[in-house]
């Protein structure tokens, strides 16, 4: 009987080694989970819902980490990140401002000796987002000390995000026309009441270009017609926009233009491209349109 105890005993601790080692050493399997970074939110409203995943960045790098099989630097791949999906979200919504903060912990500020290691983390976001196509204008970039920032195995989420609406107003307006040559109407904006227009590269552009066709092409016109929004009378408004349209041929004339070749046209509130009933399309009423036509 005692043998026999004794080889159910040998047995019992034969399995229960067996087992263990199939559960710590083959499986790999710890008697405690290993801590995991909690993920980066990006909320906008009911709008947009994304999670990134926690571990974006080494500790005291800024570097955003490969996202699938892509990187801050690579977009090549078929795997889309959270990142291609807020990518997407802003190109869909250009009037939503987004701002990425970038966190960073005092002793890694000292361990790289950059001031702020929060804005080259977030600054890598927003790179990441211009390759994809998102106007560098419509993401801001902060960075922040935070004792609070976790690590787990030296990584680190070290963002957060904030969405705010873009207020359209004449100088917004402005940035975003566009030249596109001579014969696609350039608009080019004021404040209320002013007579000097907003300075672009792109309506300098138009000015230059449009100068140099006139010169070899005499019998074409460029036709410069000012407009109002609604506020005030109608004679009021025909007469501001007559006086808009006057200094921009005043400023093409100083430039090396013949006033032969110039055509003025005075709309005041008559042709508004926005409703005037709302603020940003007042804003965008008060314009002069430019545009070559040949004759």
């Amino acid at each position: 009987m005692s043998k026999l105890w004794v080889w159910w005993m040998g047995l019992g601790v034969w399995v229960i080694v067996s087992v263990c080692v199939h559960l710590f050493y083959i499986k790999r399997i710890r008697l405690s989970e290993e801590p995991v970074l909690p993920p980066v939110h990006i909320i906008d409203g009911n709008q947009l819902r994304i999670q990134l995943r926690g571990n974006l960045f080494q500790q005291a790098g800024s570097e955003l980490k490969s996202i699938g099989n892509r990187s801050a630097n690579s977009r090549s791949g078929n795997i889309r990140s959270g990142l291609d999906t807020l990518a997407d979200y802003l190109k869909a919504n250009p009037r939503r401002w987004l701002t990425v903060i970038g966190y960073y912990t005092p002793a890694e500020g000292k361990q790289t000796l950059i001031s702020n290691l929060g804005v080259l983390r977030a600054t890598s976001v927003q790179q990441y987002l211009v390759s994809a196509g998102v106007p560098e204008e419509q993401i801001k970039v902060w960075g922040e000390a935070s004792n609070a920032l976790l690590f787990v195995q030296d990584s680190t989420n070290a963002l957060s995000f904030a969405f705010q609406s873009i207020t359209i107003d004449a100088n917004w307006l402005a940035r975003h026309q566009k030249y596109v040559d001579l014969f696609h109407p350039l608009q080019l904006y004021f404040q209320t009441g002013s007579t000097a227009y907003i300075h672009t590269p792109d309506n300098e552009q138009f000015a230059r270009e449009a100068i140099a066709y006139l010169r070899n092409h005499k019998r074409d016109r460029l036709v410069i017609t000012g407009h109002t929004d609604s506020v005030g009378t109608e004679v009021r408004n025909l007469q501001l926009s007559r006086l808009r349209a006057r200094v921009i041929q005043d400023s093409l004339v100083k430039q090396g233009a013949d006033k032969r070749w110039l055509q003025l046209v005075a709309q005041g509130d008559k042709s508004p491209i926005a409703p005037n009933a709302l603020p940003e399309g007042r804003e965008a009423n008060r314009r002069v349109t430019l545009l070559v036509e040949r004759r």
